[in-house]
């Protein structure tokens, strides 16, 4: 397992015509078979005990994930087979939802290191160990510590797991575990994504034509719907749409815009109407026309997580990058705009890192770069009108005015600065009074600040082997 990240779930690769079926699956709270047997046993804190073996306590059924059960449905309707995993599936903290399905088990090859624990039904994400217990030749290291951070297990997170403000609690599931289908065309991608249907869709190959303000290719998505990239880097040009539409799960896509400007061109993305429950994670956004990532009009419940909203070409004047509301004066905004950023990182932005108006904004564990060679980065976190932002533990570099106070205005305008860390800052890093508190579990998977930098430059992007990985 990579270093800071935890064994939440091992990848199953999926490739194009052909999927996987599990066929000797975990089993919620059940033995696994196949997997890694340890003699004595990982405790993590607030996970699972082996005595004896890997016993899953806390895990659940992947149901955002991208899973083949029977076989990938092509782009003509046909099953193509698939093939049958026979070492089973090890349950380490559970399997995630939008996450892993797991293959073959997990081989230990001189020794585990523990850095993630185990996830326990209901949301909640595993807990960290800092010190690892290390196995050699498959026995429980004694010298490890437990810790009680950890990080998150590529599973939905934040607002888009709730059904509201004040509502209860939201699964994701996107198309759920239906079996997914292949596209190698835009034609078939728009039309199985904004289809009345529940899919899952793998996208093989760099798809559409690009854009150009407000013409060209853009991917309208609708309900339950799963849009994964089917290795990573996989290519999107065009602008995506989502409106009206909700448990939407969009993952491992890079998307580039033609180059900001100052009409109002389409963004990159854009979520709005009475869109909820989103889930955008591992993706790229750079150079988008208007924006990179804007939510606006009325939608709500959304997170974003591990994405890099970038720029990168010289000579262009507008990189506003996240958008949250258009106006002062959007009524249909009024207690909705919920909004977590998790592990996002920030390149080259001038502005709207994000900017917010009317929402509940969770900015949590970002990292913030610049880069002089694409034009300055003025502006940081800005909170509006009646927007209420929680800014927390995340890493500002080289920014001029990483907490931007000059746009508070509104009942309720307030951005609370706690534990960032600024290197080579100028300009405003003080809050500007009491923020919300989040009604979602993430402080048991949140990082210290000075730990954001190293995992966020490593594994943010759209950087998943397979549509079904978890790093």
């Amino acid at each position: 397992m990579l270093l800071g990240l935890p064994i939440w779930t091992v990848a199953c690769d999926s490739t194009s015509g052909s999927a996987t079926t599990v066929t000797g699956g975990a089993k919620s709270g059940g033995v696994t078979t196949g997997g890694a047997i340890g003699t004595s046993g990982v405790v993590s804190s607030g996970g699972a005990r082996a005595t004896g073996g890997v016993v899953s306590t806390g895990g659940s059924r992947a149901t955002g994930g991208a899973m083949a059960s029977g076989g990938v449905v092509t782009t003509g309707g046909t099953a193509t087979g698939g093939t049958t995993a026979t070492g089973g599936v090890t349950a380490a903290g559970g399997a995630t939802r939008g996450g892993a399905t797991a293959t073959g088990g997990v081989a230990t090859t001189g020794g585990v290191f523990s850095t993630g624990g185990t996830s326990s039904a209901g949301g909640s994400s595993g807990s960290r160990a800092t010190g690892g217990a290390v196995a050699s030749g498959g026995s429980m290291g004694t010298g490890g510590t437990t810790a009680s951070t950890g990080k998150d297990p590529c599973k939905p997170i934040g607002w888009a797991t709730r059904s509201g403000r004040t509502g209860g609690t939201f699964d994701v599931t996107g198309g759920g575990d239906i079996a997914p289908i292949v596209v190698k065309s835009f034609a078939d991608l728009k039309t199985y994504a904004s289809d009345g249907q529940a899919r899952v869709i793998h996208i093989d190959g760099t798809l559409g034509a690009g854009w150009s303000g407000s013409s060209g290719d853009r991917l309208e998505i609708k309900s339950n719907k799963t849009v994964v990239g089917l290795r990573a880097g996989t290519g999107l040009k065009a602008a995506i749409h989502i409106n009206n539409a909700s448990n939407v799960i969009l993952r491992n896509l890079v998307v580039r815009g033609p180059g900001s400007n100052e009409d109002q061109a389409w963004d990159n993305i854009n979520i709005e109407g009475s869109s909820k429950n989103i889930w955008v994670d591992h993706c790229e956004f750079w150079d988008g026309q208007d924006g990179n990532a804007d939510v606006v009009k009325g939608a709500d419940t959304v997170t974003f997580t591990w994405n890099v909203f970038g720029y990168a070409l010289s000579g262009h004047p507008h990189n506003l990058s996240n958008l949250i509301a258009s106006s002062d004066s959007e009524p249909e905004s009024d207690g909705k705009l919920d909004i977590t950023y998790m592990f996002n990182w920030w390149k080259a932005a001038m502005e709207r890192q994000p900017r917010c108006r009317y929402g509940y904004i969770h900015v949590v564990n970002n990292l913030y770069t610049s880069d002089s060679s694409v034009g300055a980065s003025k502006l940081g976190v800005t909170n509006g009108y009646m927007c209420n932002v929680r800014t927390e533990n995340n890493h500002f570099i080289s920014q001029s005015e990483p907490i931007d106070l000059g746009k508070q205005a509104g009942t309720g305008s307030v951005q609370e600065a706690i534990g960032n860390l600024f290197e080579s800052c100028s300009g405003n890093q003080k809050g500007s009074g009491t923020a919300f508190t989040p009604p979602y579990e993430y402080k048991s998977f949140m990082l210290a600040a000075s730990e954001v930098k190293a995992l966020v430059q490593k594994y943010a992007g759209a950087t998943l082997a397979s549509p079904t990985a978890c790093p």
